[in-house]
């Protein structure tokens, strides 16, 4: 059962650091992108394409975040220490960035256009963040009765 776990661990891990290499990818060529993506979309005819490209870099630094931090998750899922202050903090992160895209893309459905794709970004934004905060005190709860169980041996 164990080398499952850090066999699947192992993978979540390399498809994360892909993630952050195509992520980072991305928003470093999103101006040059952008324009050859959207050339016959009616979307983008409509809206202002520096308020889309805003927009997209707003909440495309905090979803690489997001992935960063979750590369520390698996990495101490690797490394067997699931319960731990850096788990805290990479879930902590995890919620905040979560909540910084889902403000975003809530702007974007009250002023700028709401289109099915924004309302799902929006809803999933807003349920990884509720997720993750759910986590971060499941975690914390563990590592209370972890270090009560520590001091009772």
């Amino acid at each position: 059962m164990s080398l499952k776990t850090d066999s699947l661990s192992k993978i979540l891990y390399v498809i994360i650091l892909l993630g952050l290499i195509l992520l980072t990818g991305v928003i470093i060529g999103l101006p040059w992108v952008m324009p050859i993506l959207f050339e016959n979309s009616t979307f983008y005819s409509i809206v202002d394409h520096s308020s889309v490209l805003a927009l997209l870099y707003v909440s495309g630094i905090p979803t690489w975040v997001i992935l960063w931090m979750t590369k520390r998750l698996s990495r101490n899922i690797i490394k067997r220490q699931p319960f731990s202050e850096s788990s805290l903090y990479s879930l902590k992160g995890i919620s905040i960035c979560a909540i910084i895209v889902f403000i975003c893309y809530l702007y974007s459905c009250l002023f700028l256009s709401a289109t099915l794709g924004i309302i799902v970004i929006t809803v999933g934004a807003f349920m990884v963040s509720l997720i993750s905060i759910i986590i971060y005190k499941l975690v914390e709860v563990a590592m209370e009765i972890q270090k009560e169980n520590e001091l009772t041996i």
